[in-house]
């Protein structure tokens, strides 16, 4: 079923063409990732599907009653509400009865409400589960602790929490939603990569259709089955998961280079033949080939994009074998310990990467090894000729009120501005870029500013704080390819699995206040935690298989025991009852036959009986439970 259809769109912004008659049909169930550089007009579109933008030319066609879900709201009248109570917003009906009934049950508690409020609450309550009301409020619990919230956390107001924290919560709103149609833009930038991985299979097991912006390439792998490439304003659709998604590209540039070429070269060989034929023997035919020519589509010229950006990084010189030894290392702020008790050694060349939940202390961390935070305890020793650089993710060395040229000068005053303008156009800053405003730049732009001030220095240890956050895949894929070529010392904090998989090998995890390392890159990390954990998984089971062959066993002892208790209790009990029937025939009249004979029988009785338990009491004996 169709959904929604983009028929034709063009937008531009200062004669900026954002994107130019572009056509998409989004079909129920699809799941579509987006993807192109930053800038290249990805969040537009979304803006266009919201209906918050209007195009300047073409139309959006949406299905009747069509629900679209997303981070598209302003949260300033919002930031009251608890984290648990921003989520029902997602769904009106459902909230609108949810505030009736706690508005009830304040009478109801009162003590002997009328008999209407009573019938008021029961319909409210009937209402309220037909629409799904009680599973919404599993499902929303589920998701915030799903997208690294903790139970404590969902009932503080927003007002309490970060912009990324605050983003999160606008997922998780939308998420449980109920939505026709969700679109998320960028939704993996401010979650740790425990929550990415479980957002990731959470969409891919939904039924709901969902487009997705994202430069996270391995999430886009595991959500969507169809890519669309926004590239110079034209739109390119791929029925394809993500890794099929670059060959195939390459193929269609291929093609449509040798379209292009193949009609140039026929296009070039008609008008030869017009301009020699025009006014000899074969005017007809040479009349009949312009015709032609005036009615043929000739192709366009494929546009190549502007060069990606090239991070050349360099070293600075060989440091010692030892770069930085960790020593009994507590970490935190205000005394209040983060990860504790933290040793390890980072020798020349390693190239470790720091995983963990947000929050758990890795920034700090980074931080401390970088000398702008002091140690709770413990040691921290600097090798000889090492020298840092230092990436932190709030972008702390860029001025906002400068613009892009002079950000490099504060690092190289004396240099000469074409050396500079040299330098910022491998960042991507060509041109008049280098004289935009630092403030007006987009989040990836101001990423790369800061990443080129920090790179235009040599050093031999790089500390990278969250490197690849608003960065497109191109971008990343440059950076990777810089670090590749990088012969020093490497730490960094990240999200991306498939980014640690390219540039580290060792991965250092902070978990539970303590800091857990392993030989290899992500993957190879992922791959013996899973191992871990099928073997806990393995020894519990046995352990449970254990205690209950130890219960089954306790059982058998006990009903062992109580068995022969018994035994020996019925035993005694029937040999009592003999003795008297016994004592009762020697006083008894020995006229009376009749009572006689049956004084004897029922002794008779008994002897047989206590034979039998005898023989059950030894038999049991002679084989106990085995232990």
């Amino acid at each position: 079923m169709l959904l929604l259809s983009l028929s034709n769109i063009s937008k531009k912004f200062d004669d900026q063409t954002i994107v130019e008659n572009a056509s998409l049909a989004i079909q129920e169930g699809d799941k579509i990732g987006f993807v192109g550089r930053n800038g290249a007009g990805k969040t537009t579109l979304f803006h266009i599907i919201f209906g918050q933008i209007r195009p300047d030319s073409g139309s959006v066609d949406k299905q009747k009653g069509l629900r679209i879900g997303g981070v598209a709201q302003e949260l300033d009248d919002l930031l009251e509400l608890s984290l648990y109570d921003f989520c029902f917003l997602s769904q009106p009906e459902i909230n609108d009865i949810r505030h009736q009934m706690a508005r009830l049950e304040t009478s109801l508690n009162s003590g002997n409400p009328p008999g209407e409020i009573v019938g008021e609450y029961q319909a409210l309550t009937q209402r309220y589960e037909e629409l799904g009301g009680y599973r919404m409020e599993t499902e929303i619990k589920l998701v915030l602790v799903g997208i690294g919230f903790s139970q404590g956390q969902m009932n503080r107001p927003l007002s309490s929490f970060s912009g990324g924290e605050r983003n999160r919560a606008q997922i998780a709103a939308a998420l449980v939603g109920n939505y026709d149609l969700l679109l998320l833009d960028e939704p993996t930038n401010h979650l740790d990569i425990e929550s990415t991985i479980w957002l990731e299979n959470y969409i891919a097991a939904s039924r709901a259709t969902y487009v997705i912006i994202s430069h996270d390439r391995r999430f886009l792998q595991g959500t969507v089955d169809k890519i669309v490439r926004l590239s110079m304003g034209k739109l390119d659709l791929f029925h394809c998961r993500y890794d099929k998604y670059m060959e195939e590209r390459e193929k269609r540039i291929e093609l449509a280079a040798h379209y292009f070429r193949h009609q140039a070269e026929e296009i070039a060989r008609i008008e030869e033949f017009i301009r020699r034929n025009m006014a000899g023997q074969k005017t007809k035919q040479a009349q009949s080939k312009q015709k032609y020519l005036a009615r043929l589509k000739r192709l366009e010229r494929p546009k190549l994009e502007l060069d990606q950006p090239t991070f050349h990084i360099l070293d600075g010189g060989r440091s010692f074998r030892q770069v930085v030894k960790v020593e009994d290392l507590t970490i935190g702020y205000n005394h209040l310990p983060l990860v504790e008790w933290v040793s390890f050694e980072q020798t020349r060349g390693d190239r470790i990467g720091l995983i963990g939940p947000n929050g758990c202390g890795k920034t700090t961390l980074l931080k401390t090894l970088g000398g702008l935070l002091e140690p709770i305890a413990g040691d921290i020793t600097v090798g000889q000729n090492v020298d840092v650089a230092y990436f932190d993710q709030e972008l702390s060395n860029l001025n906002l009120n400068g613009d892009v040229i002079s950000e490099l000068w504060e690092v190289d005053p004396m240099a000469e501005s074409g050396r500079l303008r040299s330098f910022l156009a491998r960042f991507g800053f060509s041109g008049e870029d280098v004289f935009k405003r630092v403030s007006l730049l987009s989040g990836g732009e101001k990423t790369k500013l800061s990443l080129s001030k920090i790179l235009y220095r040599p050093a031999n240890l790089m500390i990278f704080d969250e490197p690849t956050n608003h960065l497109d895949i191109e971008s990343i894929e440059a950076l990777e390819e810089g670090l590749d070529n990088y012969h020093g010392t490497l730490l960094v904090v990240s999200h991306d699995r498939e980014f640690l998989d390219h540039v580290v090998n060792h991965i250092f995890e902070i978990k539970d206040n303590r800091l857990n390392r392993f030989i290899g890159n992500y993957t190879d990390y992922a791959a013996k935690r899973q191992t871990t954990n099928v073997k806990k998984k393995v020894a519990s089971e046995e352990k449970k298989a254990s205690y209950e062959q130890f219960k089954e066993k306790s059982r058998q002892k006990s009903r062992y025991k109580k068995r022969l208790n018994q035994l020996a209790e019925m035993i005694a009990e029937r040999e009592k009852k003999w003795e008297e029937l016994e004592k009762e025939e020697l006083v008894a009249d020995g006229s009376d036959w009749e009572k006689l004979n049956g004084l004897r029988e029922q002794r008779k009785s008994l002897e047989e009986e206590i034979i039998e338990l005898y023989i059950e009491k030894e038999t049991m004996e002679k084989e106990p439970p085995r232990e």
